[in-house]
């Protein structure tokens, strides 16, 4: 009889809440410099109001920290705890076992040396302790405070440079966006310790909660930073009554819409806000831009609607980069795409979304003829989306396909050919099905010298489990397959997502596979099938398997082929989908290895 902990689920929580906190640590210079770059021109109640905010803001990041490197050493203690108590079991089953023997072989020697050897078995063999190892009950206690955002009708005026204001905002949503990321790993890694080590008693359960209100509160303060710096621009300088500040820095938004917008919530959660809201397409384009940006990186609501709310954000983007520049704190964030690299991305991503509406104008029925821009925003300095050929919402056959290093947004033309020749492979193999591929750009892929660290992956993957779970939570009716395909580095990306997602995916396909970690085998992944494939000529992939493990080398993974057979030809090389002549991709149209893949999509099986 053993005991409710799984080893590998306590082991991922430590490591999540470790990281968390150092990056709620390592964040305290920059919130600090912003801080004080606002205050200068800053003068009045209004000042005052923001310095208590601050106060405030970094005694409830501080008390977090040291909630999470609690809840770590708390993880590592019932983890001990836990290896006594298996090891306090195995001992007594051993126990039992060679008592058993004992009691068989005093049949042999007669009951006259029973007293004897009982005598002997108690000072050489006794018995082990029989009193259970209790665990420790596990607190993750933590709750944020509220701030002041008022003058509290002083009757006074105030002043301030509205520039200074902008990019305090800018810069703290840029912080929180990538501390954000550490949220979603921290409440799966949390979720599945719950679920999986029942053996461990749960005192108290707020931080995974706390820690989204606290990013909560900070984008409130961003956004009424904005609303003061758009009130003291629209007054052209000069000082304005604390009273009219109280007006303009309330929120305009209906407590129901911020309610959806609570950085805490889960895609389920956000599914069932949304659903209360009603909101049509013709209320999502009067949303503010500011509150569009946050709708369109909502895991959990409709795909069309997110599509409403990403291409008015991408028009704004077109329309001007650099102000989306500055609104995505990509101005203010270190080590962030330039802003002729973001215009460029931009304008690629205009043209891959132009491109998938002419193909979808061409699917078949029962596939409706949409094509879908979910999740434009930006992720770890770069930015990033989803386009989806087909319709996510109602599809009965979904296909996320995650691409691989240095992909960003200028492939989206290239990747949406390869979405539509797989779709109308896929399709022709199963008639009967509606479909419904995404290319998906939702991380920052790393570049060439980044590919043997793990770091772009741990990030990706927590974004990529969230938007897997949105998927069937923003649904009437969960899609009849699921297929995840990792190509090159997309693979170990979509691996760290699947030992995370809430709803299990029906198959997972490597291509060109850089490559899993040493502690990722198909049962930790939540996936039915696993299968792998890669080309004898791609010898690209091979580099990048330095200190991972090639997924055709874990039992329980099947593997098919990507060389030439009747009526196909082999991959040339490494990529997915090359568009040089005699180039053959993985998932090029006349690949053996796509036609696979696409019955995989169709039929859960490599035919």
């Amino acid at each position: 009889m053993g005991i409710e902990f799984d080893e590998a689920a306590a082991a991922r929580l430590v490591v999540c809440a470790t990281e968390a906190a150092l990056a709620l640590r390592g964040s305290a210079l920059p919130r600090r410099g912003a801080a004080e770059a606002a205050l200068r021109d800053f003068a009045g109640g209004y000042a005052r109001r923001f310095e208590a905010a601050r106060v405030i803001e970094s005694g409830d990041r501080v008390r977090l920290a040291a909630a999470l490197d609690d809840l770590a050493d708390q993880v590592r203690i019932v983890r001990h705890q836990a290896d006594q108590e298996r090891r306090r079991l195995a001992d007594h089953a051993a126990w039992r076992a060679r008592t058993a023997d004992r009691e068989r072989a005093l049949v042999g020697v007669g009951a006259v040396w029973e007293p004897v050897l009982d005598a002997g078995a108690a000072v050489l063999d006794p018995e082990p302790s029989d009193a259970p190892v209790r665990p420790t009950p596990v607190s993750a206690a933590f709750r944020p405070r509220r701030r002041p955002r008022t003058a509290g009708h002083s009757g006074g005026r105030s002043s301030a440079d509205p520039e200074h204001l902008r990019r305090f905002a800018a810069t703290t949503r840029a912080l929180d966006g990538a501390i954000e990321q550490d949220l979603v790993r921290v409440r799966n890694a949390w979720s599945g310790f719950t679920s999986r080590c029942g053996w461990v008693p749960i005192d108290v359960a707020t931080l995974p909660l706390g820690f989204g209100e606290l990013l909560a509160e900070n984008e409130e303060d961003a956004a009424w930073a904005e609303r003061i710096a758009d009130a003291f621009a629209a007054a052209g300088g000069g000082t304005l009554a604390d009273t009219v500040l109280d007006a303009a820095g309330s929120s305009v938004l209906p407590p129901a819409v911020e309610r959806l917008l609570d950085a805490s919530l889960t895609p389920a959660q956000v599914a069932e806000r949304w659903r209360a809201l009603g909101f049509t397409a013709d209320d999502l384009r009067a949303l503010p831009l500011t509150t569009q940006v946050r709708v369109a990186a909502l895991d959990g609501i409709p795909a069309a609607a997110r599509d409403v709310v990403s291409r008015a954000v991408l028009a704004a983007a077109l329309r001007d980069p650099a102000r989306l520049y500055r609104v995505f704190g990509l101005a203010y964030t270190y080590g962030a795409v330039s802003l002729e690299e973001f215009t460029e991305q931009v304008q690629a991503l205009a043209a891959g979304l132009r491109r998938a509406d002419r193909h979808a104008a061409d699917l078949d029925a029962p596939t409706d003829a949409v094509a879908q821009l979910m999740g434009f925003g930006v992720a770890n300095g770069a930015p990033v989306a989803a386009i989806a050929l087909g319709n996510l919402d109602t599809a009965t056959n979904v296909t996320v396909n995650v691409p691989g290093a240095t992909t960003t947004l200028k492939s989206a033309v290239q990747k949406v050919r390869a979405s539509n020749e797989l779709l109308k492979a896929a399709s022709r193999t199963r008639r009967s099905d509606s479909y419904a591929v995404v290319s998906w750009f939702g991380y920052r892929a790393p570049a060439f010298a980044e590919v043997p660290a793990q770091k772009r992956a741990v990030a990706g993957g927590a974004e990529l489990a969230s938007f897997l779970d949105g998927i069937h939570d923003s649904r009437l009716r969960a899609p009849r397959s699921v297929s995840v395909l990792g190509h090159s580095y997309g693979s170990t990306t979509a691996a760290e997502a699947l030992e995370q997602v809430r709803h299990p995916v029906d198959n997972f396909v490597t291509y060109g596979s850089v490559g899993f970690t040493d502690a990722t085998t198909p049962e930790h992944l939540h996936v039915d099938h696993v299968f792998a494939t890669e080309g004898a000529a791609d010898q690209t992939a091979i580099l990048g398997r330095i200190g991972r493990t090639d997924p055709r080398d874990i039992p329980g993974v099947e593997v098919f082929s990507a060389e030439a057979a009747a009526g196909t030809a082999a991959a040339t090389g490494h990529d997915m989908f090359p568009e040089g002549e005699g180039q053959v991709g993985y998932l090029s149209p006349n690949a053996t290895a796509q036609h696979t893949i696409a019955s995989i999509i169709a039929t859960g099986a490599a035919r």
